[in-house]
């Protein structure tokens, strides 16, 4: 194992009790005659050693770890290993990786790294979201890990949810209030596509239909009517929406159009070129390297544009 190797493992194993102090010790031991680079660069290696298990902390709240979430964490780590200048080679960010998911805390000891260093912060807010909505949206579960680590490392509840914009539906200004209380009363997902929203409403309108319950008592008829009634409603409100409530910024001109089916955008974050969906699939399209959602409510979108 060469000095990098033991840097690396150094850095690591200092999470880890033990046989993390042995590793510490060995890398210490090459620090002697390296001690002003080595420095900086050992503490490069712990922001991404202890960002993997963080990374991997998230990634398994929901009970699941899946492929795309792996794929999207060693993305968002060899983006940092390349910005923090340590450009370790691939098979050296490998074995971090899959030895730091063997942290434990890393999600506190993240924060603990960041605190007091709001850049760093924001950074690492962002990191979490990509790997929390790379494979869907973000649940309950990665969305409380993602707030709670905010107020650990000093951010505020506004900073919180600016951060959110980017990659979830949820954090959708309050112009977008319709939307999500329809979404409610058909028991759907924010970014349910347009099959998704004409089953749930099939089976509703089935069973508070009034035709359903002509024979019971009027009280019961009406609590049903009136069920019926909002569930319309809610399908009426999502079914007038058009690709033309959203906006996306088109790939040839960067200039900001309504969202079209098949056309192609850039991302407002990393500006990666891609091409949207289908029209009923563009609420929940994502950027493919860095998890952005790809178009936004006009308000949203012109302000990510200026």
């Amino acid at each position: 194992m060469n000095w990098r190797g033991k840097m690396i493992g150094g850095s690591i194993g200092s999470f880890l009790g033990p046989w993390g102090a042995l590793a510490g010790a060995a890398a210490g031991h090459v620090f002697v005659d390296r001690k002003e680079a080595a420095t900086a660069e050992k503490q490069s290696l712990r922001l991404l050693a202890v960002t993997a298990g963080a990374l991997y902390e998230l990634a398994g709240a929901d009970g699941r770890y899946t492929v795309t979430e792996d794929k999207v964490i060693r993305s968002i780590l060899a983006e940092i290993n390349r910005n923090v200048g340590t450009a370790l080679a691939p098979h050296e960010l490998a074995y971090l990786i899959d030895d730091a998911a063997r942290i434990d805390r890393s999600l506190a000891r993240l924060a603990t790294t960041v605190r007091g260093n709001p850049h760093l912060a924001r950074a690492a807010v962002s990191w979490l979201w990509r790997v929390a909505v790379s494979d869907s949206d973000e649940n309950s579960r990665e969305a409380a890990c993602i707030g709670s680590f905010a107020q650990h490392v000093g951010l505020s509840e506004e900073e919180l949810r600016h951060s959110a914009l980017l990659y979830t539906r949820s954090a959708a200004s309050a112009s977008d209030k319709d939307r999500h209380e329809a979404c409610s009363v058909l028991g759907v997902l924010y970014h349910a596509d347009a099959a998704l929203i004409k089953t749930a409403y099939r089976g509703l309108s089935q069973k508070y239909h009034p035709d359903k319950h002509a024979g019971l008592d009027p009280d019961i008829r009406a609590l049903t009517a009136e069920k019926f009634a909002q569930v319309k409603a809610a399908y009426d409100t999502l079914t007038v929406e058009t690709a033309h409530a959203w906006f996306a910024k088109q790939a040839d001109s960067g200039r900001l159009a309504p969202a079209a089916a098949e056309s192609a955008v850039c991302c407002f974050a990393c500006g990666q070129k891609s091409r949207l969906p289908s029209l009923e699939r563009i609420v929940s399209a994502r950027c493919p390297t860095c998890q952005t959602l790809l178009a936004f409510e006009r308000d949203l979108a012109e302000a990510l544009w200026t």
